[in-house]
């Protein structure tokens, strides 16, 4: 064991090192579309001032007469196209709610069309960054945890089997309101007095006469606030996130004691610097009381108290129950080989995949079930968790059931047809058809997507607009092996069999079921 508290130390700190790495890319992205919102809003500002010469000295009863007169339904529809960019449902209905209002469809004043500009550009911010996030914080969580194991392991130089961690864990730290009110609220909430700042800018700029560059010019440098109170956001949460995953490694090695460290330079506070060294329970571990973030921008991390009775239960821990055997971790192992060897390799790479998605697309998962459910009805996953499995763990059946959602939503596939019966009819056709030879000598390798479409038929063609009946099994069958062949030279890839009952077509070098008509 390596008993340098220096090294500890220094493997803590490189650990918040590599995790606020990760939140430089995230800010990076959120700043992007903190200059994206204010280019588009200085946009919809020209378009609804293109008219208009707005240079000093316009006179205020001017200003008024220009922000209440009424914009035309092409304007207020360029404010509406960035709408469609959320990705929060619940705030994208909200926004369309608010601008389809009985109000807005007898068209409204500037000024309020200019507010809502706002109003929507800069949830569009609040989504992206809500989005992002998450997103960290869910890899930093998995990446926090799984690191400290190695730093312990290869500190004491003793190797074990450890256990994946739980979603349910990942989730429970990601809801946690350790500081009084969640960071999505607090996202949401920036958004709004950034949203008051930006139109108490613009409103007294036009009133005071300013011209439209120099009003663009106010409101560029305004997004400082909200890019400072993301960064501040993002690198506390981060630090939070983090320390909690940590605290989890702790308990997955048997670890009852932490030692809280903080930095040592005079940027450290007050708080911080009155917990340094002090020894807490891990069972007792509290962030903002005992456990870092104890403020904003907080730096503080942890590091394992390996006293001699916390290495022997360690030891004990790590040793197999049946076999006693453990490993040694080699002095010259990184973190990437280890964490292939002994976490991917365990659970095998493709669990680890599927685990690694599942919680990284649980936000867009959730909404993409909501849709699914509008089609599949009663035969829809019935939580996110089943969801999820079907998506990520059953590629064969995840790629029958979007093909499905996909031809109902197109109208190929009446909504008299339940998948149950796409399901049972595409296995029939797999057993009955696939493998057959043709009565010119194709063999049926396989079908396609618009072939089974075509086998149940619609109530209304989105290209014919007409009814469109499908085609029974056994009929195809009959045509594939009896029916009059018929081969077009304009057409190599598609050779039709043709009876009384149906036409199917099939791709002669592939051996591929096209489609099929009555």
């Amino acid at each position: 064991m390596i008993s340098n508290k220096k090294y500890w130390q220094n493997r803590s700190e490189k650990r918040m090192t590599t995790y606020h790495k990760n939140s430089d890319e995230t800010i990076f992205k959120i700043n992007k579309a903190y200059d994206k919102a204010i280019k588009d809003i200085n946009e919809d500002i020209n378009n609804i001032f293109r008219n208009y010469q707005i240079n000093t000295g316009l006179s205020s009863s001017e200003c008024r007469k220009i922000l209440n007169s009424k914009i035309s339904d092409k304007e207020l529809a360029s404010i509406k196209e960035r709408i469609r960019y959320i990705k929060d449902d619940d705030i994208k209905k909200q926004l369309y709610a608010e601008l389809n209002s009985k109000a807005y469809k007898a068209r409204i004043t500037r000024l309020e069309a200019l507010k809502d500009s706002i109003n929507v550009n800069t949830k569009r911010v609040a989504d992206t960054e809500l989005q992002a996030t998450t997103k960290l914080y869910t890899n930093n969580i998995q990446d926090a945890y799984y690191r400290t194991l190695f730093d312990i392991q290869k500190g004491v130089k003793l190797g074990f089997n450890v256990a994946e961690m739980p979603d349910e864990t990942i989730q429970e730290i990601l809801k946690n309101n350790w500081s009084g009110e969640h960071y999505s609220k607090r996202i949401w909430n920036n958004s709004k007095v950034f949203a008051s700042k930006l139109e108490d800018t613009l409103i007294s700029g036009i009133m005071a006469g300013h011209s439209v560059k120099k009003i663009a010019k106010e409101l560029e440098e305004y997004t400082s606030y909200g890019k400072f109170a993301t960064e501040r956001l993002t690198r506390t949460e981060t630090t939070y996130m983090c320390n909690m995953a940590e605290i989890e490694s702790y308990k997955e090695c048997g670890i009852d004691k932490y030692i809280f460290l903080a930095t040592l330079d005079l940027r450290t506070s007050k708080q911080c610097r009155q917990h340094d060294g002090k020894i807490y329970k891990v069972s007792e571990a509290k962030p903002g009381v005992n456990l870092p973030p104890l403020h904003a921008y907080c730096r503080s991390t942890t590091i394992a108290d390996m006293d001699s009775e916390g290495l022997e239960n360690l030891s004990r821990r790590a040793r197999d129950p049946v076999t006693g055997k453990t490993y040694i971790v080699p002095g010259d192992m990184n973190y990437e080989e280890w964490h292939k060897k002994f976490v991917v390799n365990k659970y095998g790479e493709n669990k680890s995949q599927a685990m690694e998605n599942m919680i990284k697309n649980k936000s867009y998962d959730k909404a993409q079930l909501k849709k699914y459910r509008k089609v599949l009805g009663k035969e829809s996953p019935k939580s996110l968790k089943e969801f999820q499995e079907l998506k990520y763990n059953n590629g064969e059946e995840w790629n029958l059931v979007k093909d499905y959602v996909k031809s109902r939503e197109n109208n190929m596939i009446s909504a008299f047809t339940p998948y149950s019966q796409y399901k049972e009819y595409k296995e029939i056709i797999n057993s009955d058809i696939v493998g057959l030879t043709t009565s010119n000598g194709i063999k049926i390798t396989g079908q396609s997507k618009h072939f089974i479409e075509r086998v149940f038929g619609t109530n209304l063609d989105p290209k014919t607009n007409r009814s469109r009946s499908g085609v029974e099994i056994n009929d195809i069958k009959d045509a594939l092996l009896n029916g009059s062949v018929r081969i077009r030279k304009s057409d190599p890839n598609s050779i039709k069999f043709i009876t009384d009952k149906c036409m199917v077509s099939v791709n002669p070098n592939t051996g591929v079921l096209i489609q099929t008509n009555p």
